[in-house]
């Protein structure tokens, strides 16, 4: 992890003060308003948005004042979430998983607040709000998930996008968060504006408690958003291992969370591979139902397949529960899970060898337990919430 000192004045406030990022107390620092500008915010599902939700809640927590600005997708009214100020615009037409907003421009510039933090690869509202921050001279950060890229002409808008007005939000930003180092190395796009880069990774909540839910020994849990933009987590991958899988233990059952509009393509991958009788796509899961399916679980994949991968929280989510995880090298979990022998590293796009990964843990029960056991204890120390907030907090 990249260590940060960053420096916070204000002389009407408090003197200067200086600050790692990486741990260590932190000042009392002065309360801010901040705004958000996801693309969209809950109850919209995904990674980004349960990480605008949660970040924002802690930030509340300390005391600052927090206004997502968001697409209302789907509709919910304009009203605060879990202690969270939403704004939630119309949007006229979505480009490339991007819902375009035409009143973002004019609801920023009404809105009085110190901080504007907006998010990457999301064009349109990264690009309003680091020209808002611009005129009305205000401190903008970015936090950089993973490039923006495409096929075809989606492709071709994507190349220009990054090589023209990517740049100027990242030059205008004053910082840029990423949520892992690796994604410093990934990135050519990042690497030229690598002095302001800094690394605070993603939180993960409290674990639910589960009453009564006992480890099912073949139970072999996933987790995304089941559309063309989430393609990278490897799901395709992940259904030819299980039928890999089930020539060893015919027994074994993979369950898949998520809802978008690829799972009947998915669901005829089980049916050609010759195992729709052993997976079952259960659809969105309330927490409630997450927090059992991945306490029953014998073991998580998440066989993330490139780049893309900004993260992958889900995996870390899972570890909470003492779950242990398979992932590839593109996950920010990879490197807890290896030091902590939490888990396997596979290499991405592998069949074979997921499927062996697979039936090695369904196999060896205590080894599973252990491995879950190592990354609930790493998960508790390093991935809090309030921890991260705070982090944050003392990079604004």
């Amino acid at each position: 992890m990249l260590k940060v000192t960053d420096s916070l004045s204000s002389k009407a406030s408090h003197n200067m003060v200086q600050t790692s990022v990486t741990g260590g107390s932190l000042p009392n620092l002065s309360k801010l308003r901040i705004i958000q500008t996801p693309v969209r915010f809950f109850p919209a599902y995904g990674g980004v948005e349960k990480y605008v939700l949660e970040l924002s809640k802690q930030l509340v927590a300390l005391g600052n004042h927090v206004t997502v600005v968001c697409a209302d997708e789907p509709h919910a009214e304009s009203c605060p979430v879990q202690g969270v100020n939403a704004i939630r615009l119309p949007y006229v037409a979505k480009i490339a998983n991007t819902n375009i907003t035409p009143h973002l421009f004019g609801t920023l510039m009404s809105q009085n607040f110190d901080v504007i933090h907006t998010h990457i690869p999301t064009p349109w509202s990264a690009d309003i709000s680091a020209l808002v921050s611009l005129l009305r001279q205000k401190r903008l950060f970015v936090t950089y998930h993973n490039d923006l890229t495409g096929q075809g002409v989606s492709g071709l808008i994507a190349c220009l996008y990054n090589f023209t007005l990517l740049h100027l939000i990242l030059w205008r930003a004053n910082k840029v968060v990423i949520t892992q180092p690796k994604y410093l190395e990934r990135s050519r796009h990042l690497r030229l504006h690598k002095k302001k880069v800094i690394t605070i990774p993603l939180g993960v909540t409290s674990p639910l408690t589960v009453a009564k839910v006992k480890r099912k020994a073949n139970q072999v849990f996933f987790m995304s958003v089941l559309d063309k933009h989430h393609e990278y987590k490897g799901l395709g991958i992940l259904l030819d291992a299980m039928a890999k899988v089930k020539d060893r233990r015919p027994e074994a059952r993979l369950l898949v969370g998520g809802a978008g509009e690829l799972i009947g393509k998915y669901r005829q991958l089980a049916k050609m591979l010759g195992i729709s009788d052993s997976v079952e796509f259960v659809g969105y899961l309330p927490d409630e139902e997450l927090a059992e399916l991945y306490s029953s679980s014998s073991v998580f994949v998440l066989p993330s397949l490139n780049k893309l991968e900004g993260f992958g929280i889900v995996a870390l989510e899972a570890l909470s529960y003492a779950t242990p995880v398979i992932t590839t090298h593109f996950a920010g979990s990879s490197n807890l899970i290896t030091r902590n022998k939490a888990g396997l590293i596979v290499p991405p796009g592998d069949a074979v060898v997921l499927a062996n990964a697979i039936t090695n843990l369904l196999e060896d029960h205590s080894e599973a337990q252990a491995m879950g056991i190592r990354g609930a204890a790493a998960v508790d120390r390093e991935f809090g919430w309030d921890s991260i907030a705070r982090r944050m907090l003392s990079v604004y």
